[in-house]
């Protein structure tokens, strides 16, 4: 192979990576949770105490959360917002449930990152939380699990555009759980990780 072929070939490579970025966001629950509120008959603690529910009938569906993101390191770089729309009537104690997610990812001094992704409950139901309420007792445990289900062909959520530095963004994402313990209450622990894979990102 001449040397011009192989520079030409390195000068490719070189614009492919240049292009191409996989990064990972952690959310730790609930050291890292701001805020989060619905409806008030959602299995899910809201808080912090007296924030305002969804009484509106239209919203009644409707989950949101705000908290704080850290890199690999540990570091807490930004903050998201994960805005969750269910199905009426979905029983995710019954049924493997699908739903909308949107997400916002907010990195001070790089900027926005803006995701959608459908969802699923997948065992969360009959694994975690049905014995809980059952036996009063908190589930404790290891349930690890991908949660992003489309809207790509290949189960992945999909970039939708961003700010700064994500402006051109493009690519998909995963948001993948591990979840070690669960209340009566709703309180959740464990960690969340979304898994960026961004093309045309500067």
């Amino acid at each position: 192979m001449s040397r011009a072929i192989i520079a030409c070939a390195a000068v490719l490579l070189g614009l492919i990576r240049a292009e191409s970025r996989a990064e990972s966001f952690f959310i730790d629950v609930p050291n890292h949770g701001v805020a989060v509120t619905h409806s008030g008959k959602m299995l899910l603690a809201a808080g912090p105490p007296g924030i305002a529910l969804f009484s509106e009938e239209k919203i009644q569906n409707s989950l949101a959360v705000l908290m704080k993101v850290r890199n690999a390191a540990g570091e807490v770089i930004g903050f998201a917002t994960e805005l969750e729309v269910f199905p009426a009537g979905a029983n995710m104690l019954e049924s493997d449930v699908e739903w909308d997610t949107d997400w916002t990812v907010v990195i001070p001094g790089r900027g926005s990152l803006f995701l959608y992704e459908r969802e699923h409950s997948g065992e969360l139901g009959s694994k975690v939380i049905s014995p809980t309420l059952k036996t009063g007792e908190p589930w404790v445990g290891d349930w690890t699990v991908t949660s992003t289900v489309g809207p790509r062909p290949d189960r992945k959520g999909r970039i939708v555009g961003g700010t700064g530095e994500f402006a051109k963004a493009a690519g998909w994402f995963t948001e993948t759980i591990r979840l070690t313990k669960y209340t009566k209450e709703g309180a959740m622990f464990g960690t969340v990780e979304l898994k960026v894979q961004q093309k045309g990102a500067r």
